[in-house]
């Protein structure tokens, strides 16, 4: 590309005192440049004969692999002939030199996350960890091969590899992911592999929180390389990614460890989304490169490379890995490849491309092009290649027969994964050496030890941030500004900005980027200064943080706290006042809590903090400034266990956040008439104490639930059609709901009182129940 120029308004003063127009240059972003040959990588020994043989079968074991799953679908597959596969078809035939390419130059250390195309990268990220790994590591992922040594014992965990690849595509339960999430879900955390992702560009804000990780601990030296397909660079969350990771707080002036972040942006440009192109129809550039060039001064180091040259890509991964560990990251690449079958085995293909069109990017297939580099640079002849083709495609063949024949997993298993029941009972002792630049802020207390809600925040996230370094915090304007409603103001200076910093108004990415630091071993609480916000972040909330632990079997957890307030109340609107809790309820995975004081409110979110689930924790505004009495030192309130705030023996009233002061306050008046109201605290919904629930319903019967909830779709009628199940014989009445208007919270200070529930509603509730 020629260097390019833009007329640019700026409005810093003391840069153009005058407002004047003036001329932005941008650097030229290479395109093809890599011109060098198998011959001339050697003599200058950038690779061995060695390494470019195994370029070669990580290629081939990637192309057998998913010939097999063509052949699958028409009965070809002699192996498993009759075998009925019924998975998805996302074949990569034709990428195999940017997955091999790129897998090449990472460390067994290094992260990776793919797409729902992405078996090629998987099993590349595998087959080079597998080559780097010693003995004893090979050993432990086959103990039973103890016995086995050198290329032996290499080759037999590389066919348990192929293996466990094909029993997840088969959704078999000795998959990597043990069948819970196949093919489009595929990881192996053991290598980095953290997860293919069948949501388009769902994979890249986790990427770029993985790196966040690398970032704090430059001293390992690794880097993330985060797969995506051309289609994805036109999705909101992705460019998100883009623009936090080239942020200015890295390495400029205000960081305090000044260092780029160390993730590589591998475009897959295989030249359609699905069908629609990316050059001439749903782009407006002709590089995806040129993305680059929105998000930083140095472009994020972008070119463009001939991604079916595996030569090509890893000699730009090379140069990219150097940049990023010299702290310059990040860096965007952008890989013109090719895909010789459809979006699936299910498209045709022809009513979008020509025969003429895959005909001519079949005279570039990278093996047969690669297979040719071979023996002209006589690192292999035509026969020693026959013979390593024969052996993986035997390899893949007996891989296949044992993941076809191995077991189903258990239909009694169906929900196991689903939360871990795991919590940090203790950090890692190289995590409680915990730096601090500044004494802790000033929490006030009363003579009654009483603190507000807002203050029981701040101080549950200092204990926890002093108990464990892995604890970081971020969201919009939490830093210098402390947070919209100050909950965090001082966490800054107490800390430094490596550890409490501001995120951009990217809710999708604030979200997306936690999945990945806690899926590589920090914990992150991240604040959405609204509730309403999730909405835009719902994806990452409920397609990523939610179903990562299940979808891989367990085999990584996600321990995070969305940090998230319901402006109800204070006369905000309809954008900036819902009480979303009850969707959240609705997704499995996820733990959901809503405290209604200052006690419960520090309490549970050191819980929240500790448990290895992510955790949505919601904080009521109208709630903030209301004092509670709050020891200062270490203490935690259990998930899952209600609180009853008022014995009674005529109605059970059920409540959580801003709605049980309400409860509160019917039940005194109810007193007052000779109705004795049971008022119990939920806090936690997800868990649900259902037993204290029942045991009080039983003992009442009657039932009144309340939340500041619409009331269509709300929680409150999960909870009600509980108590009505188990608690059927022992109602008086029916159980009843009370919750916000069915419709959208109003500006109006006299609509809002309307909308939303009060003690009255309650009463009113209980009545109708005698």
């Amino acid at each position: 590309m020629s260097k390019e120029t833009t007329k640019d308004m700026n409005y810093y003063s003391d840069i153009t005192p005058d407002f004047a127009p003036r001329e932005v240059t941008f650097d030229p972003i290479p395109v093809f440049q890599y011109k060098k040959t198998l011959a001339k990588e050697l003599k200058s020994r950038t690779i061995s004969k060695a390494e470019s043989m195994r370029l070669y079968e990580c290629m081939l074991t990637i192309r057998e692999f998913e010939d097999m799953i063509l052949k699958l679908r028409t009965g070809a597959y002699e192996a498993i002939a009759d075998y009925n596969y019924r998975g998805p078809t996302h074949l990569s035939i034709g990428q195999e030199a940017t997955s091999a390419g790129v897998c090449s130059v990472l460390s067994l250390a290094d992260y990776i996350t793919s797409t729902h195309r992405g078996h090629g990268d998987s099993i590349a990220k595998g087959v080079f960890a597998i080559f780097e790994m010693t003995e004893d590591q090979l050993r432990e992922r086959r103990p039973d091969c103890a016995d086995l040594k050198g290329r032996k014992l290499q080759d037999a965990v590389m066919e348990d590899h192929v293996f466990r690849t094909i029993a997840e595509l088969f959704g078999k339960e000795d998959g990597y992911g043990k069948g819970r999430g196949g093919g489009m879900h595929i990881a192996d955390f053991r290598v980095g592999h953290l997860g293919a992702n069948a949501i388009v560009g769902g994979g890249v804000p986790i990427a770029t929180g993985a790196a966040m990780t690398c970032r704090l601990e430059p001293e390992h030296e690794r880097i993330t390389a985060c797969f995506a397909g051309d289609g994805a660079y036109a999705n909101g969350v992705v460019l998100e990614s883009l623009n936090w990771a080239a942020q200015s707080q890295y390495t400029g002036d205000m960081a305090q460890t000044k260092f780029g972040l160390p993730v590589v942006y591998c475009i897959i440009n295989n030249h359609y989304g699905m069908t629609g192109r990316c050059q001439d129809e749903v782009t407006g550039v002709d590089f995806l490169a040129r993305r680059g060039a929105g998000f930083g001064l140095n472009n994020m180091h972008a070119e463009v490379v001939n991604g079916m040259d595996p030569l090509a890509v890893r000699d730009a991964l090379a140069r990219a890995r150097k940049i990023m560990l010299d702290g310059k990251g990040p860096v965007l690449l952008e890989f013109d490849t090719y895909r010789y079958y459809g979006h699936s085995l299910s498209d045709p293909r022809n009513e979008y491309r020509t025969r003429d069109e895959e005909t001519r990017y079949r005279e570039i297939d990278p093996l047969k092009t690669f297979r040719k580099a071979l023996i002209d640079a006589d690192v292999a002849t035509d026969k020693q290649l026959q013979n390593l083709e024969e052996k993986v495609a035997q390899r893949n063949e007996r891989a296949a027969q044992r993941a076809a024949e191995s077991a189903d997993p258990a239909p009694e298993d169906v929900i196991k994964y689903m939360y871990t029941d795991t919590v940090c009972s203790d950090v890692p002792a190289k995590f409680q050496k915990v730096e601090t630049y500044s004494e802790p802020p000033t929490i006030k207390r009363d003579k009654d030890n009483r603190i507000t809600v807002r203050d029981s925040i701040k101080e549950a996230l200092i204990e926890e941030m002093l108990r464990d370094n892995r604890v970081v915090f971020y969201g919009e304007d939490v830093a210098d500004y402390g947070g919209a409603f100050k909950a965090t103001k001082g966490l800054l200076e107490m800390f430094g900005r490596n550890r409490v910093f501001n995120a951009p108004i990217s809710e999708a990415c604030i979200c997306g980027t936690a999945v990945g630091m806690a899926m590589s071993g920090y914990r992150p609480v991240a604040e959405l200064m609204y509730m309403d916000f999730s909405l835009m972040a719902s994806d990452q909330i409920a397609n990523q943080a939610a179903k990562w632990h299940y979808m891989v079997g367990g085999a990584t957890e996600v321990p995070l706290v969305y940090r998230v307030s319901v402006g109800g109340g204070k006369g905000y609107g309809g954008q900036h006042s819902q009480s979303l809790e009850s969707v959240f309820c609705h997704i499995p995975g996820l733990r959901v809590v809503y405290p209604s004081n200052a006690y419960d409110t520090k309490g549970m979110l050191k819980t929240a903090i500790r448990d290895n689930n992510p955790v949505m924790f919601v904080e009521s505004q109208l709630l903030y400034n209301e004092k509670g009495t709050v020891p200062d030192d270490d203490y935690l309130v259990p998930f899952g266990e209600a609180n009853v705030l008022r014995q009674g023996d005529d109605v059970t009233i059920l409540a959580w956040g801003p709605a049980v002061p309400d409860a509160v306050t019917a039940g005194e008046t109810l007193a007052k008439e000779n109705i004795s109201a049971e008022v119990i605290d939920l806090r936690s919904l997800v868990p649900l104490d259902e037993t204290t629930i029942f045991e009080s319903v039983r003992k009442t019967g009657r039932c009144v639930v309340v939340s500041q909830c619409v009331d269509i779709g709300s929680f409150t009628g999960d909870i009600v059609a509980r108590v009505t199940r188990e608690c059927f014989d022992y109602l008086d009445s029916p159980p009843v709901k009370v919750g916000a208007a069915n419709g959208i919270a109003p500006q109006a200070y006299s609509l809002e009182q309307a909308f939303l529930p009060n003690a009255g509603d309650v009463m009113a509730a209980a009545k109708s129940l005698m």
